[in-house]
């Protein structure tokens, strides 16, 4: 049995742990931005225009946000110290780059002119070039063409920022591994949605499902928990089933807000999912919007039930495990906001 002392010796390192990781996380953040910049300036050396636009662009959608991916890179690594956290502040910077990338892509194939209430890459070089006169097909293809090779680059980017660094050689292997399979599932993930559009006799619950975790769970949950693990030299295979699940929930609450989430919140146009007809958890069921909602919730709250019991099972260190408390937590925040 724990004593009040020790209760309170416990919140306080958990205080400490937290504090830590934010400060790592803002660390990647800043490597990231250094990187980004410097590629701007040689880019875009005595040139400017759209080249620098979509540049700019690159590192918009990838600095912007809540860096939950970074964060989760930090929080599986722990309190490691030395060459072992400059390799979690690498890393916690590629997977934000990561992120990006896909969400330049995604925003593509799911006509998104807004995000986090900014126009998107595709939709800015499209304004732009109309407003300058081009045919409004040709100012949409261009935008498009743009876009993509954007987020090219940036997954691109990604490898270079590992083989570029001073990451020992069998991790920067193992590193890009990881990131490999997370970018390979996540990408078969996509092609899952977009058949699930078009031809929705194919978007069974299942098969929803699989395309949502294979879209969000690796590259957004596993992935940066096994990096995490991997830096602090522990074993990377309970991360995967703790992550899969928290995945799964997340998903929940992200296919919540993508029907009854408002601007505002989300950065993206009010209901979208149902205007581009995308399969979701939410708009795979029928029903009036009270039932679907708590449907929903049920199912996201299973799967961080399920998270919760893996993290207790692993036998982490305490602050891995508080860390990955917290954003169960912070999940179940966000699906219980939406039952209101």
């Amino acid at each position: 049995m724990k004593t009040d002392a020790m209760k309170t010796d416990a919140m306080k390192n958990d205080a400490m742990s937290g504090e830590l990781v934010r400060q790592r996380t803002a660390a990647s953040v800043d490597l990231l931005r250094r990187v980004l910049d410097g590629q701007i300036a040689d880019s875009t050396s005595g040139r400017g225009g759209l080249i620098a636009d979509v540049l700019t662009g690159i590192g918009d959608v990838s600095l912007g946000g809540k860096h939950l991916r970074a964060r989760l890179v930090h929080i599986a690594a722990g309190p490691v110290e030395g060459a072992a956290a400059d390799e979690a502040i690498l890393l916690g910077a590629c997977v934000d780059l990561l992120h990006g990338a896909f969400l330049i892509h995604d925003d593509i194939i799911d006509r998104d002119d807004l995000r986090r209430g900014r126009p998107t890459i595709h939709a800015a070089v499209r304004d732009s070039l109309a407003d300058g006169g081009a045919a409004p097909a040709d100012a949409a293809h261009e935008g498009t063409s743009m876009a993509i090779i954007a987020g090219d680059l940036a997954l691109v980017g990604v490898q270079q920022m590992i083989l570029g660094s001073d990451l020992p050689d069998d991790r920067a292997r193992r590193s890009l591994r990881i990131l490999g399979n997370a970018m390979t599932v996540t990408l078969g993930g996509e092609l899952l949605d977009i058949i699930h559009g078009a031809e929705p006799g194919a978007a069974t619950g299942e098969r929803v499902r699989d395309a949502s975790w294979m879209k969000t769970s690796v590259y957004t949950f596993e992935a940066p928990l096994q990096l995490g693990a991997m830096v602090a030299g522990r074993d990377e295979a309970p991360m995967v089933p703790i992550g899969r699940d928290l995945g799964r929930a997340y998903q929940a609450a992200d296919d919540l807000a993508g029907v009854f989430g408002d601007t505002a919140d989300t950065g993206k146009a009010a209901a979208g999912d149902i205007a581009r007809g995308r399969s979701t958890l939410v708009t795979m069921r029928d029903g009036d919007d009270a039932d679907v909602i708590a449907e929903v919730i049920a199912e996201g709250t299973d799967q961080l039930d399920r998270a919760r019991a893996a993290i207790a099972a692993a036998g982490l260190p305490h602050e891995v495990a508080s860390g990955l408390r917290d954003v169960a937590d912070s999940i179940e925040g966000s699906l219980a906001r939406h039952g209101r």
